[in-house]
């Protein structure tokens, strides 16, 4: 087969939304119900991908055709929504959360690794460890995204078991980024227990629910205390930083530099998110966040020598 510039490049793009020979291998293997040999001879340039084919890996990885024929504007830049359905799981929507496990996994391989992390709710990668407050969002995600013929209780909500693997496995991930930052907004416990006053004031969360997610607050509020203190994860030796923003945060960003990857993350719907691979977009949103940091109160590493510093 000829391969030309155009097709060359919708190739690198499938391979930089996943990088994995084996994630992507077995993604497009799903999504278009091909063989694998089928699929390596589409990713070597031996058999081109088909306009339908095309179409629906594009719309799936969230690859803009439109910018792979040069239709963008110079200073727009690519996202691309990654719209797991927590509510019906399936393997693309698995696929899509190994896939940022395998990112921070590369953390192991890279000393100048670092994630910055500013939000105004708990971040995933702190509060999965803890699982009433993990059901607590899961809940939160299902009830507004989703149309029930009956009530959803907090009680009938539970991950599934690869779910709850993959949650495991995401929180280890995590910490194997050499350098982790945290900006929270300083009402980032009010807005959850103001969600929590709201659901049982439907009727959604019984007392015995907020028993159980009182319980994992505490936890969560000491783990953070002694986190905090010695200023890096137990596991891995590797450095956290927290901080607490002077000024409200509207908006959860999360930025990911491992190895030769640029990840940017906007957080919506609650468990998703926006991402974008690209490099302007990283460098613009890193710097947004290093002058929060800048503006922000450092409440780790108390007592101690704080090391932190933005390469």
């Amino acid at each position: 087969m000829k391969r030309d510039l155009l097709y060359e490049n919708i190739l690198e793009a499938i391979r930089d939304k996943i990088s994995n020979k084996g994630i992507l291998t077995s993604t497009l293997v799903d999504l278009l119900d091909l063989e694998k040999e089928a699929v390596y001879r589409r990713l070597r340039g031996e058999v081109a991908f088909s306009f339908s084919e095309l179409a629906i890996v594009s719309s799936t990885l969230g690859i803009s055709l439109d910018n792979m024929v040069g239709g963008r504007f110079t200073n727009s830049r690519p996202f691309q929504l990654r719209l797991v359905d927590y509510g019906d799981l399936d393997n693309i929507d698995y696929k899509m959360l190994e896939h940022y496990i395998y990112i921070h996994n590369l953390g192991k391989y890279d000393k100048r690794s670092r994630v910055m992390d500013c939000s105004g709710i708990l971040p995933q990668s702190l509060y999965l460890s803890y699982k009433n407050i993990s059901r607590f969002f899961l809940f939160k995600w299902i009830y507004q995204n989703k149309e029930f013929n009956k009530k959803l209780r907090f009680q009938d909500v539970y991950p599934t078991e690869r779910l709850e693997k993959i949650q495991e496995k995401s929180v280890a991930a995590a910490k194997r980024i050499n350098q982790t930052i945290y900006v929270w907004d300083p009402l980032i416990f009010y807005y959850l227990a103001n969600d929590i006053r709201y659901f049982i004031s439907i009727h959604l969360l019984s007392e015995e629910d907020l028993l159980l997610l009182k319980i994992d607050l505490l936890q969560f509020l000491d783990d953070m205390e002694v986190l905090a203190f010695k200023g890096q994860f137990d596991d891995t030796g590797n450095n956290v930083y927290f901080y607490i923003s002077g000024t409200h945060i509207d908006t959860s960003y999360r930025c990911v530099e491992v190895k030769h990857l640029r990840v940017s993350l906007i957080r919506t719907f609650t468990l998703n998110a926006v991402v974008s691979l690209d490099h302007q977009i990283y460098e613009r949103i890193s710097s947004w966040l290093e002058a929060i940091v800048r503006s922000s109160t450092m409440i780790s590493v108390s007592g101690g020598q704080a090391t932190y510093s933005i390469f």
